[in-house]
């Protein structure tokens, strides 16, 4: 390369790192937000059982971090910019374990896990579907001293959500889990 031409190189990127200019692209904001399930509010009711939930079992599609939103029989999508603040399974057993307490079941003191009724929950289903709705499915078993057990299989049915936003599903998943709560504490050994 001549002088001139080498010159004229150095002189052009000089004006460009003067200027400001830089041959990267400006950095994007991250668009990922994370969201939780919360439970119902509300008064709690007198105490009268209590429980040891065993670790929530989910499909290994709800597995991961991404909200999941199924667009037909076979087709799920997973909403990367969308995610789970906590790993599903726990935030299922979190929120169940207080709305059960605020129906006046509590997880069992240490020590008294022995007389206490042992919970296990199965989820099928916990996604929205791309027309709106909620698909949220669960199967329990309650096994307390000196009874049978008690099963049930949980479908929620209420609150949908609009489709796009994802703030609207985890609300509506909440419900559904609040639902099972009031599933579970109605057919509580002993319950009127």
């Amino acid at each position: 390369m001549n002088p001139r031409a080498l010159s004229l190189v150095f002189l052009l990127a000089a004006a460009a790192a003067g200027a400001g200019c830089s041959l990267l692209p400006a950095p994007r904001p991250d668009p990922t937000r994370f969201f939780l399930l919360a439970a119902e509010a509300g008064e709690g009711a007198p105490a009268r059982g209590a429980f040891v939930l065993r670790p929530v079992e989910l499909p290994a599609y709800l597995r991961q971090p991404a909200l999941v939103v199924r667009r037909g029989g076979n087709e799920v999508t997973f909403r990367e910019a969308a995610r789970w603040g906590e790993p599903l399974e726990q935030g299922v057993a979190r929120v169940l374990g207080e709305n059960l307490r605020r129906l006046g079941l509590a997880p069992a003191a240490r020590g008294a896990e022995a007389d206490a009724a042992t919970l296990v929950v199965r989820v099928r289903a916990a996604e929205g579907t791309a027309a709106g709705g909620v698909e949220f499915r669960a199967a329990w078993e309650l096994t307390a001293r000196g009874a049978a057990p008690v099963t049930g299989e949980f479908r929620a049915v209420g609150p949908g959500w609009d489709g796009r936003d994802e703030a609207g599903l985890a609300s509506a998943l909440s419900a559904a889990v609040a639902g099972l709560a009031a599933e579970i504490a109605a057919r509580w050994p002993g319950a009127r």
